[in-house]
């Protein structure tokens, strides 16, 4: 038979198990912005040269609640700057900037991209593994990386790129637009 003077350390035993645990789990914020980036790609933020933004998608290049204050999307912390160029042509080369301000535990960037449902088509695009905090992370990607396409026209369309780190949670993403149609 267990004393009484044993059940207060079960109880205080199960209680820290289950804060460990929900200290460790995404935030709801989290969660949801995942699920967002998940979505199907619907508009696209147009930007034709570096800092040059003709027309804004307010859902494009947002930061995770998990990277706030912490990563920004362009070459500094002072303005956002959205890759670009967007639209490109499929053999084209997508600029992108991200400012990594103070992320200790970031040790990889990961990127992915899907043209209408991320469950069929999405696919890895590059890994950047040489990250240290501070700086700033480059990625080039062209058209053709982006589509996973063999072909010009074929390459066509509005695509989704989502940003992960080395752990799978999302950091950011957007929309390109492939050819000038």
């Amino acid at each position: 038979m267990i004393s009484n003077n044993f059940y207060p350390y079960v109880i205080i035993f199960f209680l820290a198990g289950f804060l460990l645990v929900a200290g460790c789990s995404k935030s709801d914020d989290q969660r949801e912005f995942e699920n967002q980036s998940l979505s199907a790609p619907n508009d696209y933020t147009e930007t034709p040269t570096e800092g040059e933004i003709i027309n804004n998608d307010p859902d494009d290049w947002r930061v995770s609640p998990m990277y706030q204050s912490r990563i920004y999307i362009g070459t500094g912390i002072s303005s956002f700057e959205p890759p670009y160029p967007n639209p490109l042509n499929y053999n084209q080369d997508l600029n992108i900037f991200i400012y990594v301000s103070n992320v200790d535990n970031l040790d990889e960037i990961r990127v992915y991209s899907f043209e209408t449902n991320p469950n069929t088509s999405e696919q890895f695009v590059t890994l950047e593994d040489n990250i240290s905090s501070p700086s700033l992370v480059s990625i080039r990607l062209s058209g053709q990386e982006i589509s996973g396409q063999p072909g010009g026209s074929e390459a066509n369309g509005l695509y989704r790129i989502r940003i992960l780190d080395g752990n799978l949670n999302v950091i950011t993403y957007g929309d390109i637009k492939i050819g000038t149609e």
